[in-house]
């Protein structure tokens, strides 16, 4: 095989490494949304055993995409692309990471839970999920529009975990008893506001690929 053909090779495998390893974040993402929702110890426990696995595949990627920059030394698009490819997959890790965190909170304080959910945290994690989504099909398909369309969807997730924020704050002021599972709450709502973020940093670095822009989308 040529040494241009199996460069070529070598960045397909690094795009669907990191693409596989985006579901597998969002799987567990999606998990512990459920786990917390249905306050499901069974669930939960499965989000926080996958961690280690992920944290491992990440390792893996990125080993492999420095070994391709030490070694094909790669100039102009190539490098690009092997450059976000080591920023997303930290930024895929960590909201891998939220998702445990998630869990942790439902393993650890689910019986004090309530049963139904506030529904604007409801509507944050389903944001945030979508978004997850979103960047991901935009590093698919290399769409600048897509990814660019995701600054708007982080003032919505922005908005919404505001409005989450004050009224369980406003929650635990008026019924003081309920701050065992306010304060909680509070916690999973600012994991899902952060993963709104890292899925506004995937879009970023997904004009950075196709576009060669440097463009901040959650000023």
């Amino acid at each position: 095989m040529a040494t241009r053909e199996h460069f070529t090779h070598e960045l397909a495998t690094v795009r669907a490494d990191l693409l596989a390893l985006g579901q597998v974040a969002a799987t567990a993402l999606t998990h512990a949304v459920a786990a917390l929702q249905q306050r499901d110890m069974g669930w939960a426990q499965r989000v926080i055993a996958a961690d280690a696995p992920i944290d491992a595949t990440t390792q893996r990627l990125e080993a492999h995409i420095f070994m391709l920059i030490a070694t094909q030394q790669p100039v102009a698009t190539d490098l690009r692309q092997l450059i976000a490819a080591i920023k997303m997959s930290s930024e895929l890790e960590r909201i891998a990471d939220y998702a445990k965190g998630i869990a942790r909170i439902v393993v650890r304080h689910g019986e004090h839970l309530p049963a139904v959910l506030p529904a604007n945290l409801l509507a944050l994690s389903q944001q945030a999920t979508a978004m997850l989504y979103a960047a991901l099909a935009a590093f698919a398909a290399q769409d600048v529009a897509a990814a660019t369309a995701l600054s708007a969807a982080d003032d919505v997730a922005d908005a919404l975990y505001a409005q989450v924020e004050a009224a369980l704050l406003d929650q635990m002021q008026r019924e003081p008893t309920t701050s065992v599972w306010v304060v909680r709450l509070l916690l999973a709502a600012h994991h899902l506001e952060r993963v709104a973020d890292r899925a506004t940093n995937l879009a970023e670095r997904v004009i950075f690929i196709a576009a060669g822009d440097v463009i901040d989308l959650n000023p």
